[in-house]
């Protein structure tokens, strides 16, 4: 199954133009199985995305982006956030504690809200972003090489704002996924590889000129 890991919908995300509703008749037209609501440390959407994913039988999964004093952490599996911006090790902690996982949200693009070379200091991440849709292809591919040199699992998300940007990128899970406990346990166990839109696979192999070509 093919998830959009990171999008953003108008409602907790000023920053976003994309409606929810729109969103599921966009995802489920370009072959997508699901979307993660990450809204900027918000999770106020939990319930309504529940209501929504009920009435329409479409998976919505609602994570959230925290902003930490490191970069952006994209976190799934936790019912509240912390009471105050910590840096990214004890965010990383607070989410594994409540039983949930963080990514690494594309660590590598130019606007001081990734984490950077941080990620080879932290322990505990669950998996980095390597394909991100706002964020241009060398960045995605330092991102990439870099999950491959920590052994962590690579994801995908378009970071969607508008409706254009829904499932440019995305994730195939390779386990059922009906529940969060699912997708947590997806992203922990590695069962996940970032995805384009025309569903072409990141290959372990594959170099700079070819991930650069493939975007």
């Amino acid at each position: 199954m093919i998830i959009d890991f990171h999008l953003h919908q108008n409602l907790h995300s000023s920053d976003s133009r994309l409606d929810l509703v729109q969103a599921i008749e966009l995802a489920k037209s370009r072959g997508l199985s699901g979307i993660c609501v990450t809204d900027h440390d918000d999770l106020g959407y939990t319930a309504f995305a529940e209501k929504i994913s009920q009435q329409t039988g479409f998976k919505i999964f609602v994570g959230v982006e925290i902003y930490t004093l490191d970069g952006d952490l994209l976190c799934f599996g936790i019912d509240h956030l912390p009471e105050k911006r910590m840096s990214a090790q004890d965010t990383i902690d607070f989410v594994n504690a409540r039983g949930g996982v963080t990514i690494a949200a594309h660590p590598y693009r130019n606007n001081n809200r990734g984490l950077g070379d941080k990620m080879k200091e932290v322990v505990g991440l669950g998996a980095i972003e390597a394909y991100n849709g706002r964020t241009d292809a060398f960045s995605n591919f330092k991102a990439g090489m870099t999950a491959r040199a920590l052994n962590l699992p690579l994801t995908g998300g378009s970071d969607a704002h508008t409706n254009e940007e829904v499932g440019n990128f995305a994730t195939r899970v390779l386990h059922d996924v009906e529940t969060m406990s699912d997708l947590v346990y997806a992203i922990k166990n590695g069962l996940v590889e970032p995805v384009r839109k025309e569903d072409i696979r990141l290959e372990t192999d594959i170099n700079e000129n070819e991930y650069i070509r493939a975007i």
